[in-house]
């Protein structure tokens, strides 16, 4: 493999796994492995990579884990990495094994898989496959980052076929990721090729026929992107640590408007649009997600709770702010906006018009990605993936060989009510909101409450009365909001918690600093 194309694929993969995961991967992930490289040592897609890194990239546990939220499945076959993954229309999950190349069937009516073998995947040969969807005539189509390909298995006849994806003129390599409808077509955003490409789904030929949007500036990532109900299509471009834009395209004019992200926001990889038409971007280099009002021009800032010390360990002190890294987005049937926080092994779900966020820890952990050193139950399973059908979301587990589904209509262990989610204070003014919580079960350990920010803790101070209370019968907890007499003046986002074992309850206030 050239030198540049291994620089250029490990920028990409870096980017899109923000350094939480390439110290794990190396950038050995990308090499193939021809017949030969490694000895055969069980006739399995394990001898991809060599025996130390089992555990690291096939799977850690031979058994699989559930929450009375969350219920895994193991995979037959060892080490198939699965990723990217959708459903039917009769309910059936069907995901891409980014280790064999093959796609495979989950039928959750008798938990049994179905992998359907590609005979046009090279044996040893590993590809990022981030893009699926699953068309009304039964042909999936799914990406592929590493051979700069789009697929086409028709699940009719069990048979495979492949395009080439193009090339921007002046660049190297091709990165296609995600895939959307846009109609009767199919939308694919160029994660380094700075372009999103559109394309019919009645494709002859060897060469995928396109129609590609060049992406404004010089920003090196492009991100997924959405329609809206006019048909423009809305997607982020951005220099990691240097920020970017939040685009519109508009395919009739073919004219652009762009929107400098706000500050902070550095990896804007999902997005996602949601009924009221408000735009909603997930941000994988931090905890926060943002919200953008095509109306008012506006952004705000959201931020998720932090992550379960099971999840990065910090074995070793060094981690003194631990973040989520929030990554792809959905909305579902509900107008609820569904994502997974990778590095927290996590599961979100946040209802835009009641302000509240739950989120669901995921079993499985592979200590190999977190700072873990002897800890047991530590680390994360690389959920970089789900889709959400009704009120079931399932996803992959792409270094424990499992895929799972969370119920959300599983009852929660409590209930939580503020006395108030506005709160408006001047400059060395301090405020409290009153939090309830009241059991809907018998609880055998504490809740602890939590609080996050928008803002800066120099600008305001938010301390709850109790950091823990034992949930036994219905408890108030207070939490106190103090401006700082040199605050900045703003509209910010305070996210208050209640975490109880696995799952997480809490509620935004709004607090505008006059």
């Amino acid at each position: 493999m050239k030198k540049n194309v291994k620089k250029l694929l490990a920028i990409g993969f870096m980017a899109v796994f923000i350094l939480s995961t390439v110290a794990a991967v190396g950038a050995g992930f990308f090499k193939s492995n021809p017949q030969g490289q490694h000895a055969a040592l069980t006739g399995t897609p394990e001898d991809n990579y060599p025996p130390d890194k089992w555990t690291t990239f096939c799977q850690s546990e031979n058994e699989t884990k559930s929450t009375k939220y969350i219920t895994e499945f193991k995979i037959p076959t060892l080490c198939t990495q699965p990723l990217a993954i959708t459903t039917d229309p009769s309910g059936n999950v069907w995901f891409a094994e980014t280790n064999t190349g093959n796609i495979a069937k989950f039928d959750p009516t008798t938990n049994t898989f179905q992998e359907f073998n590609n005979p046009l995947w090279q044996k040893g040969e590993k590809s990022m496959v981030w893009g699926i969807y699953y068309e009304p005539d039964g042909n999936i189509w799914f990406s592929d980052s590493q051979h700069n390909l789009m697929w086409k298995f028709n699940t009719k006849i069990g048979n495979y076929s492949s395009f080439v994806f193009p090339k921007t003129q002046g660049q190297s390599e091709a990165f296609p990721q995600i895939l959307k409808p846009d109609g009767s077509d199919l939308v694919v955003n160029d994660f380094t090729g700075r372009k999103i490409s559109i394309f019919s789904t009645e494709q002859t030929g060897n060469n995928l026929k396109t129609i590609d949007v060049n992406s404004p500036g010089v920003y090196n990532f492009t991100s997924d992107m959405s329609a809206d109900s006019s048909g423009k299509i809305w997607y982020a471009v951005w220099t990691y640590q240097l920020g970017g834009e939040l685009v519109r395209y508009d395919p009739q004019t073919s004219q652009f408007s762009n929107y400098t992200l706000p500050s902070g926001i550095l990896a804007p990889n999902g997005i996602s649009i949601g009924p009221s038409g408000i735009i909603w971007i997930t941000d994988t280099a931090s905890s926060m997600f943002i919200s953008f009002n095509p109306q008012s021009q506006q952004f705000t800032k959201y931020i998720t709770s932090v992550p379960q010390i099971s999840t990065y360990g910090n074995a070793s002190g060094l981690i003194k702010t631990p973040i989520t890294r929030p990554y792809w987005s959905q909305f579902d049937d509900q107008g609820r906006l569904w994502f997974n926080e990778q590095v927290a092994n996590t599961l979100a779900v946040f209802d835009p018009a009641k302000g509240t966020l739950v989120e669901y820890l995921v079993p499985s952990k592979n200590p190999n990605w977190s700072d873990c050193g002897t800890q047991t139950d530590c680390g994360v399973a690389q959920v970089l993936a789900f889709t959400v059908s009704h009120n079931k979301v399932w996803f992959p587990e792409w270094v424990e060989n499992n895929i799972g589904v969370l119920d959300s209509t599983v009852p929660l262990p409590f209930s939580q009510n503020m006395s108030t989610t506005d709160v408006t204070l001047h400059r060395g003014q301090n405020g409290t909101v009153n939090v309830t919580l009241s059991p809907n079960e018998q609880m055998s350990g504490p809740v602890d409450i939590m609080t996050q920010q928008t803002a800066s803790t120099q600008d305001l101070r938010v301390t709850p009365s109790d950091k823990d209370v034992i949930l036994d019968k219905q408890k108030t907890v207070s939490v106190n909001m103090s401006a700082d007499s040199f605050a900045l003046s703003g509209t910010y986002k305070v996210l208050i918690s209640a975490r109880y074992q696995d799952v997480t309850v809490s509620q935004f206030v709004t607090v505008t600093i006059q």
